[in-house]
């Protein structure tokens, strides 16, 4: 279904804020821009009016699971604009506030370009997840991810952040050496 791949500006700003239902407080203009649609039409919509129907759902899963326990998340994301074309996206989110009394949160998502070599890795990956989702549900589709992660000795998160920065090879590298001689992945 990926249709027009659109690029994206590294020294863009990309950026969105949501409330703890996923429901959009705020975005950057660059992110405006991006996406095709403007401030006034997102705001008060769900994010995932912006998700490709190509995305893996297991990926927010992940997503939700590290923000409600207070953790970052740090994920690769690919979302449709409103042109139909679509944009990939290293996401880093965290929670931005909190207000106990009212029981209500909001989280702050910073957004930059990624490379093509995480594209590639994550393009990969995605697919397979997706065809597992399709297959069995998201609960497929989790096996199928704790089965790779397991595979290369890492956790979601330590796997995500090799493709942050140009030491992901070398990372990658010494995860797979810590799983031949002992360590193993740590735990989520």
């Amino acid at each position: 279904m990926l249709t027009k791949e659109l690029d994206t500006d590294i020294n863009a700003s990309y950026s969105t804020s949501t409330n703890e239902k996923g429901i959009i407080v705020s975005v950057s203009k660059d992110f405006e821009t991006i996406s095709g649609y403007t401030a006034a039409e997102l705001k008060g919509q769900n994010h995932n009016i912006l998700r490709h129907p190509d995305m893996p759902k297991i990926i927010f899963k992940k997503m939700w699971h590290a923000l409600e326990n207070g953790d970052e998340f740090i994920g690769f994301i690919f979302n449709h604009a409103k042109d139909g074309g679509y944009y990939w996206l290293a996401n880093k989110t965290y929670l931005f506030s909190r207000d106990k009394k009212k029981g209500t949160c909001k989280y702050f998502s910073y957004k930059t370009t990624m490379s093509s070599r995480a594209r590639f890795h994550m393009a990969n990956l995605y697919s397979i997840l997706l065809e597992e989702e399709k297959k069995g549900g998201i609960e497929a589709s989790e096996a199928h991810l704790d089965e790779y992660l397991k595979f290369r000795g890492v956790s979601f998160d330590e796997y995500m952040k090799t493709f942050l920065d140009g030491g992901g090879l070398f990372k990658t590298g010494f995860f797979m050496a810590r799983k031949l001689f002992g360590g193993g992945a740590k735990d989520e």
